[in-house]
C-alpha cells in the first residue's frame, strides 16, 4: 500500500508542477530570461535582440517523437507571419548538431523567420524551467512570457495563431494586460 502511495506521488507531482506552472504565467506574466545560443550558421543569437516582436521559443530535440509532429507544424505557422512582427527560436539540446540536421532534413528549407540555435549542454532549459520535450513558450513584444505549452497536441498551431495574433494587436503595456 505505501508503495503504491508512493509511486502515485511520484507520477503526480510533476504533472501538478505543470499545471502549477502554466496557471502561474497565465495569471502573471514573467520576464523571458535572456540567453545567447549560436545557431545553424554559427552566429550567436539573443533573445533581447528580438525586444519588440513575438517571439515563439520551443524546446526540441531529434529524439522526441511529439518534436517530430510539431516541428512541421512550427515551420508552417510561422512562415505566415511578418519577420519584423514575429520570430521564432527553435532550440534545439541534442548534443550533435548532425542529429538534428538529419531531423530537420526532411523539412527542406526553414521559415524565413524561424531561428535554429543549438544548446548541446541544455543551459537554458533551467531557466525556463523546461521539464517536458517539447514546451513552447510565447513571449510578447516587451519581453514577458505569455503563454507556455508543454508537449504537443493537434489542436496547438491554432491556439499559438490565435495567442500569437492577439499579442501582435496589443498595443501599450502588456503588464497591465488580462
Amino acid at each position: 500500500m505505501k508503495a503504491n502511495t508512493i509511486k502515485l506521488f511520484t507520477l503526480l507531482l510533476p504533472i501538478l508542477f505543470l499545471l502549477s506552472v502554466t496557471a502561474e504565467a497565465a495569471r502573471k506574466p514573467v520576464p523571458a530570461p535572456d540567453f545567447t545560443l549560436t545557431d545553424s550558421t554559427g552566429k550567436e543569437v539573443s533573445l533581447g535582440e528580438h525586444r519588440g516582436k513575438v517571439v515563439f521559443i520551443d524546446f526540441w530535440a531529434s529524439w522526441c517523437g511529439p518534436c517530430k509532429e510539431e516541428f512541421p507544424e512550427i515551420n508552417s505557422f510561422l512562415a505566415k507571419y511578418d519577420p519584423s512582427e514575429v520570430v521564432g527560436l527553435a532550440i534545439n539540446i541534442n548534443k550533435k548538431q548532425s542529429h538534428a540536421d538529419a531531423f530537420l532534413d526532411p523539412l527542406g528549407s526553414l521559415s524565413k523567420n524561424l531561428i535554429l540555435l543549438f544548446d548541446p549542454s541544455a543551459k537554458v532549459i533551467p531557466l525556463y524551467k523546461a521539464s517536458a520535450m517539447p514546451t513552447s513558450f510565447i513571449v510578447d513584444k516587451e519581453g514577458l512570457i505569455r503563454h507556455i505549452h508543454f508537449g504537443y497536441n493537434k489542436g496547438d498551431p491554432e491556439k499559438w495563431v490565435a495567442e500569437i495574433d492577439a499579442l501582435i494587436s496589443e498595443k501599450g503595456s502588456t503588464v497591465n494586460s488580462k
